[in-house]
């Protein structure tokens, strides 16, 4: 039995996720029993607010298939990968606050009963504008990056969060929404 809850943390690229939970890192403690999961990514690191583990694709199928991933999905080109070990944590009852996918949602939920689902959204014209001021990718990829945000409007979260004004905001309700649910587990 899982005594821990499963936080897990979603929106499109550009929303500033990142941002929200490496603030939430200085707010939520291992000694209060809170641990955030790094993902492994078919990707190099960069200059970007995620630091992951960049991992090859053979390593990715080997990992998954020798069932080392709690969690895993394919989204933007990249495998993306949770490790088994969240399982060990949950069992001890930490709380275990994961950087997901929206398009996995479900999935995760069939597999924790307990997640809590986490949306961090902005208006669509600051999400377009956020991406274009990063300056990655083409104006192509982000317009497809957008049409893909719209499929998941119409999911169930448990919380969204709006992170179009202060960061401060935003990672304060998502530590308040965190905490009331930890405390009631």
């Amino acid at each position: 039995m899982l005594k821990g809850t499963l936080f897990y943390i979603i929106g499109a690229s550009g929303v500033g996720k990142d941002s929200v939970i490496n603030e939430l890192k200085n707010k939520l403690t291992y000694k209060e029993g809170f641990i955030f999961t790094k993902r492994f990514i078919t990707r190099p690191n960069s200059d970007s607010a995620e630091k992951h583990i960049p991992i090859s694709n053979a390593d990715f199928d080997f990992r998954l298939s020798n069932q080392l991933f709690a969690l895993n999905w394919q989204a933007n080109g990249n495998a993306y990968g949770i490790g088994i070990e969240i399982e060990y944590w949950l069992s001890e009852g930490l709380h275990v606050i994961v950087n997901g996918s929206r398009g996995y949602l479900d999935i995760a939920r069939i597999k924790y009963p307990q997640l809590k689902s986490i949306l961090i959204e902005v208006d669509k014209s600051i999400l377009y504008n956020r991406l274009i001021g990063r300056n990655r990718e083409s104006k192509e990829q982000i317009e497809q990056r957008l049409k893909r945000n719209e499929q998941f409007e119409t999911l169930d979260y448990d919380m969204i969060i709006n992170n179009e004004s202060h960061l401060e905001i935003a990672v304060d309700s998502l530590y308040q929404f965190i905490r009331s649910k930890a405390s009631s587990a």
